[in-house]
């Protein structure tokens, strides 16, 4: 039986509002929600782009903004690419082809962290990149 239907990386978000419209505004994300605290100050965010689920959590603490927070595949990395730089999204990274055959690019959000997008060109029968 296969187990594995979906993932949702958490990240921290110093600024739920802020975190929210990158990842909208720049990144294409739809917002999902946002649940707020018992003094009504949000807390948490859930933001989608098709397939792809984020959480965004209310947090002191920003990423590191040097390793991956979460890793993102994509079908056409272009295009998104170009979307994003549109939207004014500044490309920390890429795009580069790895060693794995994935065609990546690397953008930290406002919160610090590092997020990579990729497009796999050599899928294999064990899963994307192997």
């Amino acid at each position: 039986m296969n187990q594995g239907h979906r993932s949702m990386p958490i990240l921290p978000a110093k600024d739920i509002a802020e975190a929210v419209a990158f990842y909208s505004n720049g990144l294409g994300f739809s917002l999902a929600g946002i649940l707020k605290n018992d003094d009504g100050q949000d807390n948490f965010a859930i933001v989608q782009l098709d397939d792809i689920t984020v959480g965004l959590k209310k947090s002191d603490r920003n990423g590191s903004g040097e390793d991956w927070a979460a890793y993102f595949y994509l079908e056409d990395l272009s295009v998104f690419v170009d979307q994003i730089q549109g939207n004014g999204v500044r490309i920390a990274r890429g795009p580069e082809v790895s060693f794995y055959h994935c065609k990546e690019v690397e953008v930290v959000d406002p919160q610090g962290n590092q997020l990579c997008f990729a497009q796999d060109l050599k899928p294999g029968e064990n899963g994307p990149g192997l």
